[in-house]
């Protein structure tokens, strides 16, 4: 070989692309609750929800310091709530989003090291750095604080309503419809200067969609390699926004901008990964993007994305639609597929016929959708 000149063998190997480690040290396996009291820093607090709680108090014992129930999640209410806790050493969040959340805030304020244990899939929230919270009536990322671990209890998560862990796919499906999104605003011109389109982050997203649709029946059925499989693409999916610099346009875009358009609406929360995953299929529907394969999925998962099974009707799901153009500027989001197809009524009655002709017509009197605690 020529002096000066490189292998192209080393070359290769020196110019690949490093995985990020997301972090998150996660620990699948059964009966983990009950071992938190044995090691985590004394004495703790347990940030729960108050229908979990009666269920799992007697895991814990005479070095719990408060169990908060979480019943806001505004700002300002919780700088009140951590200001009144006593003492403690660390921080337990136990059950879905908003325990997890609220712990991680707890835990910020404080300085105190955290441990997180999901009760569903329903959602990324316990590999997330930041907090999502509510501030003056606005979505807010806040705070900073990554577990010592998480622990993902087989029988625990599987104790959860069947809907509520199915729900969990609508946070890694909804990369099939950011990337457009993200595409789109560059060839508009609205593309943010800090996150320029890049094609390595939509590979790394996509591949985390292609997992999960792989094991959409395991996931459905709540297996325990579903459980890992979701748990999983939710370390990356929860870590990505800040491993990617805090930029979120892989990973979320008019499908997260529907939901927050649908509480706007109605004035109330949903489970996070279904209400997504409308938002998900509408975003297809938009972009001309696989929209029949996105319901598919949703289908074949158990995800139930009509709004009946929300709680909710048509009027008032179309109404977010239909208002979802101004509610985008309103709220001053990234720009997507909504900024550049606004929805007309001939078009969400075209979405009821599709969603109704795959999930069939609600009954009279339809099954209510899960709440509490877990979500």
């Amino acid at each position: 070989m020529p002096p000066g000149r490189r292998d192209p063998a080393v070359t290769a190997v020196e110019l690949r692309p490093q995985t990020i480690d997301a972090g998150f040290p996660t620990v699948f396996g059964r009966e983990l609750i009950q071992e938190l009291p044995n090691f985590v820093h004394r004495p703790y607090v347990v940030v729960t929800m108050g229908d979990l709680w009666p269920g799992l108090e007697h895991h814990f014992d005479g070095h719990l310091a408060a169990v908060h129930e979480v019943t806001t999640i505004e700002v300002a209410a919780l700088d009140e709530q951590v200001a009144a806790l006593p003492e403690f050493g660390a921080v337990v969040g136990l059950g879905g989003g908003r325990a997890l959340d609220v712990a991680k805030f707890f835990a910020w304020r404080r300085g105190r090291p955290l441990f997180q244990a999901p009760t569903s899939m329903g959602t990324n929230a316990a590999f997330a750095h930041r907090a999502a919270l509510r501030h003056e009536g606005l979505e807010v990322g806040l705070a900073w604080a990554v577990p010592e671990a998480v622990y993902i209890d087989f029988d625990v998560i599987r104790s959860a309503p069947p809907q509520l862990n199915r729900a969990g796919v609508g946070d890694v499906l909804c990369h099939h419809t950011a990337h457009v999104d993200w595409k789109l605003a560059r060839d508009a011109g609205q593309e943010d200067r800090r996150w320029p389109y890049d094609e390595r982050l939509v590979a790394e997203a996509l591949e985390q969609v292609g997992t999960v649709v792989a094991g959409l029946d395991e996931i459905h059925d709540v297996t325990d390699a579903g459980i890992r499989l979701l748990m999983l693409a939710h370390r990356w999916g929860g870590a990505a926004f800040h491993n990617a610099g805090w930029n979120a346009r892989h990973l979320d875009g008019v499908d997260h901008a529907y939901l927050y358009s649908l509480e706007h609406q109605t004035g109330r929360s949903f489970i996070h990964g279904q209400a997504v995953g409308l938002g998900t299929y509408l975003g297809a529907v938009l972009q001309d993007n696989q929209p029949e394969v996105v319901l598919g999925w949703l289908h074949r998962a158990g995800v139930d994305i009509r709004p009946e099974a929300m709680g909710i009707d048509w009027e008032a799901a179309g109404t977010a639609m239909q208002r979802l153009a101004w509610y985008v500027r309103h709220a001053d989001y990234p720009y997507t597929i909504a900024d550049a197809r606004p929805v007309s009524a001939d078009l969400v009655d075209a979405i009821r016929d599709r969603i109704t002709a795959t999930f069939g017509a609600w009954p009279a009197e339809g099954p209510a959708a899960p709440r509490g605690g877990f979500v």
